[in-house]
């Protein structure tokens, strides 16, 4: 039986529990400001699993709602441009596939930031992961957007989110690219943000993801992103590619370190090794982490179980091992030849590389190829840099999906180009039998 005193105790409680929740109530409805308790416990639940920019949602917006971004044309109000705004891609310099509307933002750096430029490219489901390089990378950022159709408004709305919530996007530039055929011809009305809450923009529903015929231009994004950097030294990268603590500075430092040795090499790009861990662990910011989660198998450089020579760098048993210093030092200068002739590095250069193959789509595969062909049959050196590496987000991929029927049209068209591409490269070149011309 309950007794008395039992009886008493519960009541109490059930007192002390219906106070607080009259208190709580009272409490969010006279703050209509700040985030509800309830609303931010359940956003607290959503963000159990990581995803990019979810530590936005911590910031405060800039005071009286004033972006940290240098917008252009209308924004962030309006997107309004003339046709002689709009220019063409890179690599044809002429009417194509595609146009470009440069400076969307144009970044607004200081003096003392490293002159060393990440040049990336998104569509509109990877978006929030420029608020994970910007809070990363010191130098200047370079966006391309790829915004076929409605896809432009998805990217512009979570850009300008992140340009008021987040003091880094004042060194982000962002460019757009649109499909010839859909050129946005209507001022383009942006909604205002009411708060940091960035969305998780890979849970959005894109055009791609809906219709398998529009293809990502990869290369066109990755060469406007590199032409509108305006420093001598660009990382071209891809936007889930995370780069190690003060990645940017450090390589400057480097090559005022080594400015002799350096200077009297020429066709040289510096090699950044790229390493994936797994979902459970934070991405790692020096080598002593990166090298104890390698050990403890938690951590595999890049692609290692889908495609291992992709991103199997000469000497990597040596760089493993190497003595772990805070600055970054060259390792090894190789060139890009046989063995190594499905190597894809991932490299800081300058404007003078080639430029990468817009004939050539992302679901094609194998769209640096060409490129890298290039450069071999140039000479290049690649010289790959110790202490300094990139990570891929989170999650290690351990079976490649041989079923994606979806690409077949995509890989014929990119054979194709490849062959001709090849054609005009033996014409143009001498024969050079370690670069596996033919």
């Amino acid at each position: 039986m309950v007794t008395f005193l039992q009886k008493v105790k519960q009541l109490f409680l059930l007192t002390i529990i219906f106070t607080c929740i009259i208190l709580s109530i009272i409490f969010i409805h006279k703050n209509p400001l700040n985030l509800s308790i309830l609303n931010l416990a359940k956003f607290t639940k959503n963000t159990d699993s990581k995803y990019p920019s979810s530590f936005v949602w911590k910031l405060t917006a800039y005071p009286e709602n004033i972006s940290y971004c240098n917008f252009n044309y209308g924004l962030p109000e309006k997107l309004t441009f003339n046709e002689s705004d709009l220019s063409f891609s890179p690599e044809s310099e002429k009417p194509g596939k595609y146009r470009v509307l440069y400076d969307v933002i144009r970044n607004k750096h200081t003096p003392e930031v490293p002159e060393v430029t990440y040049a990336t490219h998104v569509t509109a489901d990877f978006t929030s992961y420029v608020a994970e390089i910007a809070r990363v990378w010191e130098g200047p950022i370079s966006v391309a957007a790829f915004t076929p159709q409605t896809d432009l408004i998805l990217t512009l709305n979570i850009i300008n989110q992140l340009c008021y919530c987040l003091p880094e996007m004042t060194r982000v530039s962002l460019h757009l690219i649109f499909p010839e055929e859909n050129v946005p011809r209507e001022n383009l009305v942006i909604a205002k943000p009411k708060n940091c809450l960035v969305p998780n923009s890979e849970k959005l529903e894109t055009i791609r993801s809906s219709n398998r015929s529009v293809k990502y231009p990869i290369n066109v994004c990755r060469n406007v992103a590199r032409v509108a950097s305006s420093t001598k030294y660009v990382l071209v990268s891809d936007i889930q590619l995370i780069p190690s603590d003060f990645l940017a500075s450090k390589f400057i430092h480097m090559l005022e370190k080594h400015r002799k040795p350096l200077n009297s090499m020429t066709k040289v790009v510096f090699v950044i090794p790229v390493f994936e861990v797994e979902s459970t662990v934070d991405i790692p910011g020096n080598k002593s982490t990166l090298l104890h989660l390698l050990k403890t198998e938690r951590a595999v450089y890049f692609h290692r179980y889908v495609c291992s020579h992709c991103q199997k760098f000469p000497g990597i048993e040596r760089w493993l091992e190497s003595n772990n210093r805070e600055e970054i030092t060259p390792f090894l200068t190789v060139k890009r030849e046989i063995p190594y002739q499905r190597w894809e590095p991932i490299y800081i250069g300058t404007h003078s590389e080639p430029l990468y193959n817009e004939n050539l789509s992302w679901e094609g595969l194998q769209d640096k190829m060409l490129q890298m062909l290039e450069m071999c049959l140039l000479e290049y050196k690649f010289l790959i840099l110790d202490n300094a590496f990139l990570v891929h987000w989170p999650g290690i991929k351990r079976k490649k999906t041989y079923e994606e029927f979806w690409r077949t049209d995509a890989q014929i068209e990119n054979s194709i180009q490849y062959k001709k591409t090849l054609k005009k490269f033996l014409n143009k070149f001498r024969s050079k039998s370690k670069c596996q011309l033919k």
